[in-house]
Order: C-alpha cells, then sequence, then structure tokens
C-alpha cells in the first residue's frame, strides 16, 4: 500500500506544478486556444497471448472504438483518450467442442461433460497525455511530455480473467501542416512505472473473489509494482487528416501497439496489435 501511496502523491504534485503553469498563461489575451472532439472507428489485426489460459489469436478486422478529446490551451496540449476493443478469439479450442472431466457430488462419480467455448475479449484502455510545446513554427509543432494511463484487459470464459494496469511514462507529439487542409500527426506514448493485478491464472483468483465480497479496495493489495523488468510497451498514433472547413475534418491513420506484462513473471500476457481507423474531428 505505501507504494500506492507514494506513486498517487508523485502523480498528484506534478499535476498540481503543472496545473500552475497553465493558470498562469490564462492571464495572456493572445494565448492560443482550441478544443478537438475526434470519434474513430478501427479495423484491427493482431494478436494476444495469454499463457494462464491458452495461446491465441484474436479475430482479423475485429472492430474498435476510440473517442479523443485533444485540447490545445497556449503551449499545453491536453489529450483524452478512451479506447475500446472487443473480439472471439479463433483457435481451435473456439472452433471445436472442448471436453471437460467434471465430478457428481451427489454420486461421487466423475463424468465427462463436453461444451462449446464462448471464448470473448475486452479491451479497455482511458489514457491522459499533457505536452509541453519545444519546437514550433508556422508548419509543424513538436510536445514532449508525459501520460498517466488505465488498461484492462478482460478475458470470459466461463469465469472471467482480468488484468488491471495504472501506469505513468513519457509522450511526445509531432504536427506537420502540408499546406491550408492537409496535415499530418505521429504520437508515441510508453509506460515507465506503474501498478497492476493480475490473477496468476486464467480464472478469478480466490482471495481477489474473497476481496471483493468484503471491500473491492483491497483487491489493490494484491498487484505489483510495474516498471521496465515486468512491463514493456509502446503505442505509436500515426494520422492523416483532411479539413473540410474551419471546424470539421476527417481522417486516415493507423495505430500500433506492443505490450508485454510478467506479472505473474512466470506466465506473461503479449499483446501485439495495429488498426487502421478512420476519423471524423469537430474543432471549436
Amino acid at each position: 500500500m505505501k507504494k500506492i501511496f507514494t506513486f498517487a502523491l508523485l502523480f498528484a504534485l506534478l499535476n498540481i506544478c503543472v496545473s500552475n503553469k497553465i493558470f498562469a498563461r490564462e492571464s495572456n489575451p493572445d494565448e492560443n486556444r482550441s478544443v478537438e472532439l475526434s470519434f474513430s472507428i478501427n479495423w484491427t489485426f493482431g494478436c494476444y497471448k495469454e499463457t494462464t489460459f491458452s495461446n491465441l489469436s484474436q479475430d482479423l478486422l475485429a472492430p474498435r472504438f476510440q473517442l479523443d478529446t485533444k485540447i490545445i490551451s497556449g503551449d499545453f496540449l491536453h489529450k483524452i483518450t478512451a479506447d475500446y476493443f472487443f473480439c472471439r478469439p479463433k483457435s481451435t479450442m473456439t472452433q471445436t467442442a472442448v471436453v471437460y472431466k467434471n465430478f457428481d457430488p451427489i454420486t461421487g462419480e466423475t463424468y465427462y461433460e463436453g461444451f462449446k467455448s464462448n471464448l470473448s475479449f475486452h479491451r479497455i484502455r482511458l489514457q491522459y497525455d499533457l505536452a509541453y510545446d519545444i519546437l514550433k513554427n508556422n508548419r509543424f509543432e513538436l510536445y514532449v511530455g508525459g501520460n498517466f494511463a488505465c488498461n484492462a484487459f478482460l478475458q470470459f470464459e466461463h469465469y472471467p480473467s482480468i488484468t488491471g494496469l495504472l501506469s505513468i511514462g513519457p509522450t511526445s507529439a509531432f504536427n506537420y501542416k502540408l499546406n491550408e487542409h492537409n496535415s499530418f500527426s505521429v504520437m508515441c506514448s510508453l509506460p515507465l512505472l506503474g501498478y497492476g493485478v493480475r490473477p496468476p491464472y486464467a480464472g478469478c483468483d480466490a482471495q481477489l473473489m474473497k476481496y471483493a465480497e468484503e471491500s473491492f479496495m483491497k483487491i489493490l493489495t494484491l498487484g505489483s509494482f510495474l516498471s521496465l523488468h515486468n512491463q514493456q510497451a509502446v503505442l505509436l498514433d500515426f494520422e492523416y487528416k483532411l479539413s473540410a472547413s474551419d471546424h470539421f475534418s476527417v481522417g486516415l491513420g493507423f495505430d500500433f501497439e506492443y505490450a508485454r506484462i510478467a506479472v505473474p513473471k512466470e506466465k506473461p500476457l503479449y499483446y501485439v496489435d495495429g488498426n487502421f481507423k478512420t476519423t471524423a474531428t469537430v474543432k471549436f
């Protein structure tokens, strides 16, 4: 628990320092301000490997939905991302019947039962990026800063397997204006420090279920400190925009993400994903 409180305190102090700089700039009437709301539908290809359960590959062309809010206030860039992905993985286990050996508590005998797997995989990401414009001219902007992310990997069969991660790390963004109506942007972020809760096997851990019944916050005590030794990840975002007017634009993009979460160390989760996206953006 001391690690959690230390982590929260450092993040709060960082936000206070940044907020003071932002408020100090609000007295400048010439400060540039804008708000962009973007919604994108992505078509995903890639794979993940959940070693606590089975080696599985996710569907090709599975839909992924993403909502972005980008706020530019003076030299600061704020970006809030909500991302949801769902698929039913295709593998031998999901395409054929599986036989389980069960125990009858009344007769005391064992019996075999077959069923068709109904496995589903969900990924939810909430991320906040804060960056400062260190280089700017009429054609391009370069931002450098940090991010705070919440990630959940959810796998459901007859029971859930849920991995929850909190992390902070560096982020950078580059925007290039080709001409009056066309622009290109690249954004990169990665986790550096964090905290994660992950069961040691696919089903809900008994201790986790017990804490969930007694006090949900006690589940956090089952987590582990995350850094480069047990979590490696990178997220790249490429996007091209075509402005139809001063307040509306459409775009095409590509995201790439790699993640390895080695908690527990013996049974890591691997996630490799790329997706093409179509974007609609409203600017205020």
